[in-house]
């Protein structure tokens, strides 16, 4: 039986990190905030939620603690898979159900397509978000495994939209998933700690990484 999950998070303060605290005690897990300095908090499970230059930070106040990073943008690639060596180590550019599933339809439906159709990705974020494209957006172009053009558009509060076009002469396919709760993070961040947890050591989810 494995050990009762504990959260350890960094970025506690931040828009999300508030959502993940909240669930994990509605769940009755344990989550305490890391702060800039000083011990990281008894855990078994760390989520990173704050930005490229945090991540860097963090990585040498850990202790072997499974690592769930939820941040975007220019992370370190070396320092990461360095740790990934001794500790379990998952990238998620979006913790939502439903990402998962779009990134496979897109591998599936790509390869697919006749010669010369073109395929562009639109993603909608609230104006606050600094990366374009999204960390999402750029997985889905991973996912098609070719160039695509990426729109970002930045407007209101929209929690998250990512829709790929696949066009052709005379039609098209849109493939789209829709986040209208930012809840559905917190939910998705706790799903993949807990399956963190027996997890052996390795990178997930970044470049030359596991799935």
């Amino acid at each position: 039986m494995s050990a009762p999950l504990r959260l350890a998070v960094h970025g506690a303060s931040g828009r999300l990190g508030q959502l993940v605290v909240a669930e994990a005690q509605a769940a009755g897990v344990y989550a305490g905030p890391i702060g800039r300095e000083g011990d990281v908090p008894d855990a078994n499970v760390v989520i990173d939620l704050s930005r490229p230059e945090g991540t860097a930070a963090l990585l040498p106040r850990l202790s072997g603690q499974a690592l769930l990073i939820g941040t975007t943008g220019a992370l370190p690639w070396a320092a990461l898979q360095a740790y990934a060596e001794r500790a379990p180590v998952q990238i998620s550019a979006n913790f939502s159900a439903g990402l998962p599933l779009l990134l496979e339809l897109v591998r599936q439906a790509v390869p697919a397509l006749p010669p010369g159709w073109d395929i562009e990705i639109v993603e909608l974020h609230h104006k606050h978000k600094a990366d374009a494209p999204s960390g999402t957006s750029l997985r889905l172009e991973a996912a098609a495994g070719r160039p695509v053009v990426h729109h970002s558009l930045r407007a209101g509060d929209a929690v998250g939209e990512h829709t790929v076009y696949l066009c052709g002469p005379g039609e098209r396919l849109e493939l789209k998933h829709v986040a209208t709760r930012r809840e559905v993070f917190a939910i998705g961040a706790l799903r993949e700690a807990r399956a963190l947890l027996s997890a052996p050591p390795g990178l997930r989810g970044g470049p030359t990484a596991a799935p």
